[in-house]
């Protein structure tokens, strides 16, 4: 009879660890968190792209012959206009929305969209970078700066409508015949 008893705790002891090995398992065992794709919506200089509510045109790119004094990289101005068509108020700002790649490097907003090339465009046309509050149905107009190399030879510039989705958005390519003189509205 001892024979029987040793055996029968031997299994028991033994399903109880086989179950808790599976029980830890299952805990383990928790499903792969899913990721949704990176959008990319590209559109041409003066063209409208849409993407999460947002309508986006690049009306202009214009050279203001500016050369920043920290970097020797060349000031461009860019004339946008951004048409909110969510149920939201958004907030489109040049240091958290846009972004430049530069002959294929990409640079962060806080490497382009700098604060002295913003005040570079407040001295040469008197008016503040795009950093509005746009409710719900409407659009505004406005200038984004960014510092970009001297030499480049193609340049795109990259407006991320949601800051929640920072992968996804509007890219528009500018070749640099399709940057236009800047006209100083300052003296």
């Amino acid at each position: 009879m001892k024979l029987n008893k040793r055996l029968v705790c031997v299994l028991l002891a033994g399903l109880m660890l086989l179950s808790a090995g599976c029980q830890s398992q299952t805990k383990n065992n928790t499903p792969a968190e899913t990721t949704v794709p990176a959008v990319e919506v590209k559109a041409q200089l003066g063209q409208e792209a849409e993407y999460g509510g947002m309508q986006f045109v690049v009306v202009s790119a214009q050279d203001p012959d500016i050369v920043m004094e920290q970097s020797g990289k060349s000031a461009l101005f860019f004339e946008v206009t951004i048409n909110n068509q969510t149920d939201e108020t958004v907030v489109a700002n040049y240091l958290n929305n846009f972004s430049l790649t530069v002959d294929g490097k990409d640079y962060d907003s806080d490497e382009c969209c700098t604060i002295p090339v913003m005040k570079k465009l407040y001295d040469f046309y008197g008016q503040e970078a795009m950093n509005e509050e746009i409710p719900a149905g409407e659009s505004r107009t406005g200038y984004i700066a960014c510092e970009a190399d001297k030499g480049f030879s193609e340049l795109a510039l990259h407006y991320t409508p949601k800051t929640t989705d920072r992968a996804s958005m509007i890219t528009v390519p500018v070749a640099k015949d399709q940057i236009v003189k800047a006209e100083q509205k300052n003296s």
